[in-house]
Formats: C-alpha cells, structure tokens, sequence
C-alpha cells in the first residue's frame, strides 16, 4: 500500500505545474504589463521556433481538449519536454521522499481536531489514516491543494504519453531529487503551518480550484498570478509563505531556464511547464528575454 500512495501522490505532484504553489510571485504585475496567453513562441536569430505552453493539473475536459492551434505546434515538434521525465526510478524515489523520519506520526505533531480534520478530508482523496500518519505534511498539503483525481488523466500526463506514443524524444527540465527536494524546503513545523492553513480554506477548495480553471481558459496569466498571491498570502506566517516560494518559485525557474537552452537551440521543441512559471518579472518569459529571446503570445 505505501507503494502504490506514492506513486499517487508522486503523480499529483509532480506531473503538475503545482498550480496553487507553484509561482506565487513577490511582485504581482502592473495593468500596464498584462501577460496573456498560454502558449508562447519562443525565437533567437539563428534558432529554429520553439514553443512554449503553461499548463494546468487538471483532468478537466476543457483542458484536455487541447485547442486546435496548440494541437498543431505539439504535433510539428520535434521533442516534448515537460517538468520531470517519468520513469521507474522517479517512482521508486518518491516513496522515501513522501514519509516522515521513521518514528515520527503526524497525529502527535498537530492538534487531535486538525489531524481528525485532515484525516477526514484526504479520505476523499482515497488515503486512508493509516498512511496519511506517515506522510510529510507538505506532501499532504499539496494533495490538498490540486483537483481529486477522476481519471487520473491529467494535462501533462497526456502530453508525456502521447509524445512517447509518437516516438518523440521526451525531456524533464528537473530530475527526480530536485523536485522532491520541495518536501523539505521548509522544516517539519514550517510545513505544518502550511497544511494548517490549508486546512482553513479547504470548504472553499472546490471553489478556489474553479476560479483558477476560469482563470486559465481565459489565458489571462496575470490575472491567474494575482489571484494565486492573493489566495497564499497570510498576515500570520507570510515569513514562512515567502521562505517556500523563494524556493519554489525563483530559484526553479533558474533552474528550468538553464534546462530549455539545449531544446531551443535544436528548435522546434514543444516545452510545457505549470502556467504560474511564466508570468512576473521572475517568470519565464521574463528570463528568456533578458538572454536575448524573443516571447510572443500565439494563443
């Protein structure tokens, strides 16, 4: 059974752009500076077109249904890369990464109504108490934070297999470790005062997750990075908010930066990173302009 919750959990999270955590930037964007779009033309004189596209983890049918002009630039590419490659291995990892020390139980780390309270809501998630006692709470927190699995089909799911299907080569922009190495970007009682908070705002989950399927159909990603602030801020522990998205955020996308070199120099790449990745002034399409790209908005 532990092997099989990892894996769940290792999908939910790492096959998604970590949509509620993944880019909650520092400096929300001016009216003046609206970035509009979920898939990007990337270019650099002598460089082939590549493309870039903000994704959602979602099995929602209006996502899925990938619009025809974004269908026609994935189906012309030459390579698929997305956020962490799956594999075997990759799996395998998750497992030790997920589970707290050997000795630890999170029923004696929170309050008994918070642990009663968790226990409760990752039922519906099809964890049983037996392991959600084990498991690292910022694991569960991000559980907490995405869509319950229906299908378990999910946008960037789909792009993986459909491009191993069409015998392109597929690429991840992080490995295995560095990914879930997020688990531990904050200390065991940092993380507990996240999924507390979440737990404050999991009523209003269901409604949070469709303003931000709105949000994304409308393309508008600034919109979806203000909401997102909004949404994560907190009066209490912002310390602790800005500590993981220093992490999560700024010094990922770095890193993503530095992963898409090789794809844009061979061209015709089909790259697909969470939505919250592009916009800002530490976002992506940022970053590719200061190294001389040029970014257009195509749809």
């Amino acid at each position: 059974m532990r092997s099989y919750l990892a894996q769940r959990l290792f999908l939910y999270h790492t096959l998604a752009c970590l949509l509620l955590f993944s880019a909650f930037s520092h400096a929300q964007a001016s009216e003046q500076e609206q970035q509009i779009g979920l898939l990007w033309k990337i270019d650099k004189f002598g460089y082939a077109p590549s493309y870039l596209l903000g994704t959602i983890h979602s099995e929602d049918p209006r996502i899925l249904n990938l619009p025809p002009k974004i269908e026609k630039y994935y189906k012309k590419s030459k390579s698929v890369t997305i956020e962490v490659a799956i594999t075997l291995p990759t799996l395998f990892k998750s497992i030790l990464a997920m589970y707290l020390p050997i000795g630890k139980t999170l029923d004696t780390m929170i309050e008994p109504d918070k642990y009663q309270q968790l226990v409760e809501a990752l039922k519906e998630y099809g964890i049983p108490e037996i392991a959600v006692k084990t498991i690292k709470p910022s694991a569960l927190m991000m559980v907490l934070s995405m869509p319950k699995s229906k299908e378990g089909q999910f946008l960037d799911m789909m792009l993986y297999f459909n491009a191993q299907a069409q015998g392109k080569p597929v690429y991840g922009l992080e490995t295995a470790e560095e990914q879930l190495a997020i688990f531990d970007t904050l200390n065991l009682d940092e993380q507990i005062i996240l999924l507390e908070e979440t737990l404050n705002q999991i009523k209003q989950m269901p409604d949070l997750l469709e303003t931000m399927h709105q949000l994304y159909l409308k393309r508008n990603l600034t919109e979806i990075m203000n909401f997102s602030y909004n949404y994560m801020s907190s009066e209490k522990h912002q310390k602790v908010v800005d500590k993981f998205m220093a992490y999560i955020v700024d010094q990922r996308n770095l890193t993503m930066l530095e992963r898409m070199k090789p794809r844009l120099r061979e061209g015709h790449a089909f790259i697909a990173v969470g939505a919250l990745h592009l916009p800002g002034e530490r976002g992506l399409l940022k970053l590719l302009e200061q190294e001389g790209f040029r970014v257009k908005s195509i749809y």
